[in-house]
Order: C-alpha cells, then structure tokens, then sequence
C-alpha cells in the first residue's frame, strides 16, 4: 500500500510538473512567434534601403570629381530636405541651398556618418533638429579617385512613414496591438497606432526604456523589438497581454488543474479505499488462523471469541460502508470529470489547440480507467459480504457460457481453446463465471507476440476435491512471482503494454478461498503457464478456510496482468 501511495505521489508530481512545463512551453512558443514576425518585418524594411548601394557607381560618376559645383547638389531632382558631400574627414565638400548652419552643426554628431565610420554601407540616423519637423541623416560611402567621400541626404520624417506604414500593417497580432518604427532616441518614424504621431516620442516609451532593447511584459502589455541593419532604427511590437496569450491563460490555464487537482482527491480516497479493503482483509485472515485448530480450546474462551467476532463485524461494517461510498459519493467525482471534459472539447474545440485536444483525450481516458478500478475494487470487497447461497454449478456449462462471452477476444487473437468435461460443484454461480472468465480471458491476453493463444481447460476429481485446470502457450513468468501474482495492484508488466487493473487474480483467489478452496500457479518464461483450483464437492457452509496443509496459501492481494495482442481468426476444441 506504500508503494502505491508513493506511486500515485509520483505520477501526480509528474503530471504537475510536465503540466507547468508545457504550459510555460506554450507561452514561449508564442513569444517566440512575435519575434519572428518582427524580424520578417525588420528584414523587409532593411531590403528597402539596400538598393541605394546600386546607386553607388553612378554618385561616383556625379560626386567624384576633384571640385563638387553646388549647382550639381541644387539640380531638379536632388532635393530632399537637404544633401551634401563630405570627405572622409567629414568636411563638406559641396552642399545644397537647403542645408542650414543648424544642418552643419548637427551634422557632427550624427549617427548615421558614425555607421559609415564604423564600416557599414550606409547609415540612417535619428531624427535631427531641422526646420518645424525635423531630419534624418541618409549616408552612403562611395569610391572616388581622390579619396571615399559621403554623400548625405537630410529627409523629413514624412517621407517615407507612408511606405513604412504598409510595412508595418503586413505584420499580423491580436486585438489592441501595435507596430511601430522608431529611431535610437524612440521618436516614432511609421506606425499602425493612429495615436502616436510620426515625429514624437513612442506612447509607452518608458515601458520600452526599461526593456532595454529586449522583449518582456511591462504594465500589462508584451514588448518585442527588432533593430534594423546599418542604422539606429528599430521595429517595436506591442500587443496587451490577455489576447495574446489567450491560449495560455485564464480558463484556459486554470482548467487543466483544476481537472488535476480533482484527479488527486480521486486518487487520495482511492487510496483510502484501498488501505480499507487491506486492514479489513488482514484482520479477516488473522481471525481465521487464531480459530484454526482450536475447537476443544474455545470452550473456556468464549468472551475473546466475543469479541473477536464483535471486531470481525464491526470490520465488515466499516467495509460495507466504504463499499457505499465508493459506488456512489466516490464515483461522483469522476463522472463529473468526464463530463466537464467532454463539454469543454465540445464547447472549447476552436479554440484549443492540438496539444490541448490531447490532453481533454489522456484526462477522460485516465478517468475512465479509475472508475474501472473503483469497480473492481468494489467487486473484490464484496466477494465474502455479498456473496449468493451455494447450490449445484455446473462448471461445464458456466465454461461454455464464459468462451460464448470471450468469442471475440478469441476470434480476434486466433486463439485455439481446448474444453475437457468439468464437473458440478456447490458453489456461488455467479463467482464461479468471474473465476473462469478472469482465467481464461488471461490466458488468452498475455500471450506470445505472433504465437496465436492456446488455452486447454481440464479437471480431476478426486474423493470429495475437484481440481480444475487452466493451461495456455503464452509469456509465462518467473516461477518466483508465482505467489506475488495474487496479491491485489500486483502488476509484472507496464500498463501501456498489458491493460488491466491489477485486481482479477486477486480476485480469483478471494473467491476460491470463499469456496473453501485454494488455487496455484506455475510457469516458465516464454513456456506458457498454468493455474490450478482446488474446490470442495459437497460444501455446505458459505465460509471454510482450508488448513495450510492442503497448500492453501494466505497473500496480500493484488494482480499481476499478462498481456494479450489482437488476430484474426479462432476455433474452440471441446
């Protein structure tokens, strides 16, 4: 019990941590969503200006000779805000009516001549003290016989906000994001917000100011920037946090653990439950051995058998109790799970992704599965407690009815089940069918991969015992689980590969043992394996425990599952 507490311990921290996992994954990949977008769009702009180098023979051919007329920088054509030529020292050379002694000034520190300094092609700076609204710096290297000399080209912010703009609207976001352009000192070149004028400072620079150049979420709203080849530009993504991360946040985030942390109360009172059926099963066996052989001595012991038997039925009590909680109150929870998620894939299905679709899938399987287990729990509780009277079973008819049930696992693995006469005992009808049905069913799950299944059912009867047989071709086991098979959650093969709860051996040997009977395995790896139920003829009382002399064998309980693949085809030898 331990062991499972701890395996189920393990399987929640699991889940919880690849639960946190993925959804910060998520985030992630879509904050790595917004950057690549910006970087598109950073890629696209830069394509722009890289023409210009193009251009370059021909400024060679203008601006090359050894005196540069003025005339030349003043012809139809040339003008922008203004244009001039420097030489490599940043003396202008030649200069056009419009560049001011302002031009002049600002032109020593400009960051676009800095760019050409630093060896790039070209450069475009920030904007620039000019007139009633400002200039940016264009500056393009070119070769000449006496020397590189720059031409720089002075350009009103205006100029190109209407082409930068259609390059920013290309660039897809939610609901209430926008895009802007802006140069090194964050003053707003093109934008898609209508709010932010081209010449003023970005709304929300502060928020980009303590990124640093970086993306991250500053009051409520997710930044990305992107800086642009050859010059002190940047593209700056801002998009408000809720649409953005929709998928990964609110209903969307909660839900998941919400559905865990159900899971987890499910999984604490199965546990419970379990605990429960144990130390009520143990008491049970414990009462029993002190009883064995101890008929001439009960007679001056009457009050300790008193009070066993008051322990022994408050024990049964407290069983029965469990038993009614788990086939109501228990189950509650999970049929609310499986519900809840089957309407949200329902109501939610467009607007959960892939990822999200599979996990509702694992949630309502997982559900599924530990309903199957609290029945099974349930079954096996109730074996001594809600068992019917004995009469006269035949047990070759009960067989037959149980391969008519199994016909399609049968057909489906090929299997080939051989069925000798068996006799009729007195017994509990209904537990003699979950008997066989639990042996044959093994039989025919947990065998050898293109091997078909082949199972023989056979019996002796001896005296007042009757011994029935159940062998098969299948994986076997180690010879050394031949006891530990028995024991309840008992499991030698993973879940994925063999399905089951890990209760029906066990619950076979509950039965036998209520029949006053005991039952035996054994096996060889790869060789197949048998198991053996010993049964009284004649039993007139519901409840005999054999004496260990005749092989009976006391275990904790849980079951061990052998695996079965699907086939076509299969006949019975009867």
């Amino acid at each position: 019990m331990v062991t499972a507490a701890c395996l189920v311990l393990a399987l929640l921290t699991v889940f919880a941590v690849e639960l946190s996992n993925t959804q910060a994954n998520s985030k992630r990949g879509i904050e790595v969503q917004v950057h690549e977008r910006a970087v598109l769009a950073g890629a696209l702009i830069s394509s722009l200006f890289q023409t210009v180098q193009q251009q370059v023979p021909q400024d060679s051919k203008i601006y090359g000779s050894a005196v540069v007329s003025d005339k030349t920088l003043n012809a139809p054509g040339q003008q922008s805000g203004y244009v001039a030529v420097l030489d490599r020292s940043g003396t202008v050379l030649a200069s056009s009516r419009s560049f001011t002694a302002q031009a002049r000034a600002e032109l020593a520190g400009s960051a676009a001549l800095a760019l050409i300094r630093a060896g790039r092609p070209y450069g475009l700076g920030n904007v620039a003290p000019y007139g009633s609204t400002g200039v940016i710096d264009f500056a393009i290297a070119f070769p000449t016989p006496y020397g590189n000399r720059i031409l720089v080209t002075g350009f009103t912010p205006g100029a190109l906000s209407v082409l930068m703009t259609r390059a920013l609207d290309s660039i897809p976001g939610v609901k209430g994001s926008h895009n802007y352009l802006v140069d090194g000192n964050d003053v707003v070149l093109a934008s898609t917000n209508p709010a932010a004028q081209v010449g003023h400072l970005i709304p929300g620079a502060g928020a980009v100011q303590v990124l640093e150049r970086h993306s991250g979420d500053v009051r409520n709203r997710y930044f990305d920037q992107v800086e642009l080849t050859n010059s002190t530009w940047r593209i700056v993504l801002a998009a408000p946090d809720g649409p953005l991360f929709a998928s990964v946040t609110g209903l969307h985030q909660l839900v998941p653990w919400l559905i865990f942390a159900a899971f987890a109360l499910v999984a604490l009172a199965a546990l419970a439950l379990g605990w429960r059926v144990l130390r009520a099963s143990d008491q049970l066996h414990e009462v029993n051995r002190q009883l064995e052989g101890v008929n001439d001595e009960l007679i001056g012991a009457n009050e300790t058998l008193e009070r066993r038997a008051m322990e022994l039925a408050r024990s049964n009590q407290e069983l029965d109790q469990f038993a009614s909680i788990a086939s109501h109150d228990l189950q509650e929870p999970l049929r609310k799970v499986q519900m809840f998620t089957e309407q949200l894939t329902v109501m939610e299905r467009d607007h959960l992704s892939d990822k999200g679709h599979d996990y509702l899938r694992r949630t309502n399987a997982a559900a599924q599965r530990m309903q199957t287990l609290i029945e099974d729990l349930l079954r096996f509780s109730r074996v001594a407690t809600e068992g019917r009277p004995f009469a006269p079973v035949d047990l070759d008819q009960i067989t037959r009815q149980v391969l008519d049930d199994l016909d399609a696992l049968v057909a489906d693995s090929r299997a080939i089940v051989h069925l000798a006469p068996l006799p009729t005992v007195n017994a509990d009808a209904l537990q003699m069918q979950q008997l066989m049905q639990n042996l044959i069913s093994n039989a025919l799950k947990f065998h050898r991969e293109g091997v078909p299944p082949e199972v023989t059912i056979g019996s002796t009867v001896a005296e007042e015992t009757a011994q029935l047989t159940v062998s098969d071709n299948g994986i076997g086991f180690d010879l050394r689980y031949s006891q530990r098979i028995f024991r309840i959650f008992e499991r030698l093969h993973p879940r994925n590969k063999y399905p089951g709860t890990g209760i029906g051996l066990a619950l076979c040997r509950k039965i036998v043992e209520r029949h006053g009977g005991y039952i035996v395995a054994s096996s060889e790896l790869d060789a197949g394996s048998n198991f053996t139920v010993t049964l009284p003829l004649h039993l007139v009382d519901e409840v005999i425990v054999l004496p260990r002399d005749l092989g009976a064998e006391v275990i904790d309980d849980t079951e061990v599952d052998e695996g079965a693949q699907t086939a076509e085809g299969a006949h019975v030898n009867a």
